[in-house]
């Protein structure tokens, strides 16, 4: 997706965006397949970049609820940024599962404790 697409977007379109490319991120994981995954990275990246250019990274907070890990994880690692209160009980509770998420979740904690967690 192109710089001016997510600029162009609506808020609900780069929430839906970042939350589609989270799942496909996950899903790309499974499959091994990194090309997806570095796609679906980007989408992430894309949508969280504009999302704070217009102060509205808040917007993601309900996909902290979201069934899918992959987007809870994704989101409380981003939220540590705007709301580490609400960012870090996920990653926690991410951090004790068993998966590729948990790793994530543990090296997320990690930098962001030693403040070289750096965001897109």
């Amino acid at each position: 997706m192109s710089t001016r697409k997510f600029q162009k977007a609506s808020i609900e379109e780069l929430v839906q965006w970042y939350e589609e490319g989270a799942i496909a991120y996950g899903q790309a994981l499974d499959a091994a397949d990194s090309r997806s995954a570095n796609r679906a990275a980007d989408k992430i990246s894309g949508a969280y970049r504009e999302l704070r250019s217009r102060g509205a990274t808040s917007q993601l907070l309900p996909l902290l609820q979201s069934k899918d890990e992959t987007v809870r994880s994704h989101v409380a690692a981003h939220a540590l940024e705007f709301a580490p209160e609400l960012g870090e009980p996920v990653l926690l509770w991410i951090e004790k599962r068993p998966g590729i998420n948990g790793v994530a979740a543990k090296y997320a904690l990690k930098a962001w404790r030693e403040g070289t967690l750096k965001f897109p």
